[in-house]
């Protein structure tokens, strides 16, 4: 048998040229009139050595231990790694840093960034001092941490997350851009803010887990994958609006029968950047007509919404998927967003006047969410105004009739009624107070009928039962009183 022997020289040997390999590089240049990176005589071997030694290479880590001065990079660095402690200040300038996997650790002293490029194959964790001044692409591979009370941290440039499985925490201080990299897997351990836009490439994987999104001044642009988990992301920029079949230009009329068209731009409901989204809204009238809506995303990464539903002037009957409505009627659309950080539900009523056979007013829901509640703008102001349903009628007493009409069907009766409403000059539902014959017994059960609906849909609007009244005072020779 052969025995190969190796000397112990030589595993010293090798031992200690991996330790030279993977060494540490102090700044000494307190003393020199040199500030520059690029200067041999600032560098030492050991905490306070004698410089002279060999810039930091990509297999080294640069520690920064002294007080006072600044350090300058004025050419394209690699590094192994940074530490930055003490009272001193690095700074970037116009030049570009490179740091590898021993990544970016501060603890005190200042880092200001520059309009070059800054990359880290590790992470960056900030435990105290400032950093600031990072005004281009700042492509991290590892994660970002940022803790302590005195900790400050500012990048007005874009950070691209780019490195497999990441966490982030910047201490909620704002970032202007973010980018989740394609490939990559990047989740919040805190609150985050966003100034300008947050980017989820194709294939990226964006996870807020139990946090909250900042993005009220900025936008979310996702081709990847949002998962929200029982997180939320506060996003300002959200309109809501009725349309006409373009689901561009705002609806100028609505008659019945006809098709309300629904407009919703929300790009926080883009959750998922391969395949198009679906939001539910709910529209109802007072009468409890109650119908829901599913919205549909134009396409994968939009986050514009479209859906439409039916409209007719007829009995309610919930959940047909029609809504059914009658003239200057209250319909109100909700929106639920339980992720949203602004508002858990948007709810917007308007006045709709629909009538049978063209004609109206524009009809338009319109609002953006505050920290407070959501705003809406209503339809243009009419001389009939939205009618709030009291559903607490007592008693109606029907005045004495001196005309004769058969009992005729309730609803077609009521319901041709309120169709001979329209007729004024500016388009507006009127009811005119003229008289035509009757030859037809009035009965009193016809009486209290109409009666009953009539207060059922008017009472507590003067104006309106005022105008009914003269209506049915003219044809019938009967009006409605409380």
């Amino acid at each position: 048998m052969t025995r190969n022997w190796i000397p112990l020289v030589v595993i010293a040997s090798m031992l200690l040229a991996n330790s030279a390999y993977a060494a540490n590089r102090f700044w000494v240049g307190s003393g020199n009139s040199s500030d520059t990176w690029e200067d041999t005589a600032n560098w030492a071997t050991l905490e306070k050595g004698l410089g002279g030694a060999s810039i930091p290479s990509a297999a080294d880590t640069a520690v920064f231990t002294f007080s006072g001065n600044t350090v300058q990079i004025r050419s394209a660095v690699t590094v192994g790694g940074i530490t930055l402690q003490g009272t001193g200040a690095l700074l970037q300038g116009t030049g570009t840093l490179a740091v590898g996997t021993a990544g970016i650790r501060i603890g005190s002293g200042s880092f200001t960034g520059g309009t070059g490029l800054l990359t880290s194959s590790g992470s960056f964790t900030q435990t105290g001092g400032t950093v600031t001044g990072i005004q281009g692409t700042f492509a991290l591979s590892g994660s970002l941490s940022v803790t302590g009370a005195s900790s400050a941290f500012t990048a007005t440039g874009n950070l691209i997350m780019h490195g497999g499985t990441q966490t982030l925490d910047s201490n909620n201080s704002a970032l202007a851009s973010l980018t989740i990299a394609s490939t990559t897997s990047t989740t919040l351990t805190a609150d985050q803010s966003i100034t300008t836009k947050l980017q989820v490439n194709t294939g990226a994987t964006f996870s807020l887990d139990t946090y909250t999104l900042f993005a009220t001044g900025g936008t979310v642009v996702n081709y990847g994958t949002i998962n929200e988990n029982t997180g939320k992301i506060a996003l300002a920029a959200t309109n809501f609006i009725i349309s006409d079949s373009t689901f561009t230009s705002e609806q100028v009329s609505l008659s019945t029968p006809g098709t309300l068209y629904f407009t919703l731009t929300d790009r926080d409901e883009n959750i998922d950047g391969t395949a198009a989204d679906t939001v539910f809204i709910l529209v109802s009238t007072a009468d409890g007509d109650n119908e829901g809506v599913t919205l549909t995303e134009t396409n994968n990464t939009s986050g514009i919404f479209q859906g439409s539903i039916s409209a007719v002037n007829q009995g309610v009957n919930s959940g047909s998927s029609i809504i059914e409505v009658f003239n200057s009627q209250t319909v109100t659309i909700s929106f639920t967003d339980a992720q949203d950080a602004l508002s858990s539900t948007d709810t917007t009523s308007l006045t709709i006047p629909f009538i049978g056979g063209g004609g109206g007013n524009t009809a338009r829901l319109s609002r953006t969410r505050t920290a407070e509640s959501s705003t809406a703008s209503s339809a243009p102001e009419t001389e009939e105004p939205a009618v709030q349903v009291d559903y607490s009628i007592n008693s109606v007493t029907p005045r004495e009739v001196t005309k004769e009409k058969s009992d005729t069907d309730l609803s077609r009766a009521t319901q041709a009624l309120l169709r001979k409403q329209e007729g004024s000059q500016d388009g507006q539902t009127h009811l005119a107070a003229t008289s035509s014959p009757v030859r037809e017994k009035i009965t009193e059960n016809f009486k209290i009928r109409v009666c009953n609906r009539v207060m059922h849909w008017f009472k507590g609007n003067e104006k309106m039962l005022d105008r009914i009244n003269r209506r049915l005072a003219g044809r019938f020779d009967f009006e409605c009183m409380e």
